[in-house]
């Protein structure tokens, strides 16, 4: 995993993309006990563009040069043995979360940028897949998460009604 965080802090370095920030369940493995995870995510803001559509080719074509062209069979490019999706910045939340995540260490060599527990769990709850649940309750349950910040998040970004459904249902984790 450590030789995939610094390909991407390649990509940042190179201004392929401007900014990254770990999110998903690897996200929430700085957070909380280690789980299996079969990928990476990665949220991503993208250098300007006059165009209107998100393109990952110069990301991929940067990947390509240096090696890097095998695909899963999700779709996912693999970087070190680790199947990596890259999600670009895609609405206010997404935006936010990356503008706010910070460095963390990974090892005592290496620090990597990471969504905070918060930002982590609203977007788990704004995807709102099954497998999310377990992940949300963990956060929950761990000594960096703010419950005020996350409910405000939940309330900015209109996320109470997912909320109120779910959140009976974490409580009980």
């Amino acid at each position: 995993m450590k030789e995939t965080f610094q390909i991407v802090e390649e990509l940042k370095r190179a201004r392929v993309i401007e900014d990254y920030a770990v999110a998903g369940a690897v996200g929430a493995l700085f957070y909380v006990e280690p789980f299996a995870t079969l990928d990476i995510d990665f949220l991503l803001d993208l250098p300007s563009s006059e165009n209107l559509l998100i393109s990952l080719e110069p990301i991929h074509a940067w990947l390509r040069m240096r090696g890097y062209s095998e695909f899963d069979d999700q779709g996912n490019i693999v970087i070190e043995k680790w199947p990596v999706q890259f999600l670009p910045v895609n609405d206010a939340l997404s935006g936010e979360a990356l503008a706010r995540a910070q460095y963390l260490p990974f090892d005592e060599t290496l620090n990597v940028r990471v969504l905070s527990p918060e930002y982590l769990a609203a977007e788990a709850l704004k995807v709102g897949r099954p497998k999310d649940l377990g992940r949300i309750s963990q956060l929950l349950a761990s000594d960096e998460f703010d419950s005020d910040r996350f409910l405000d998040l939940v309330h900015r970004f209109g996320l109470q009604e997912k909320w109120a459904k779910l959140e009976p249902l974490v409580d009980q984790e």
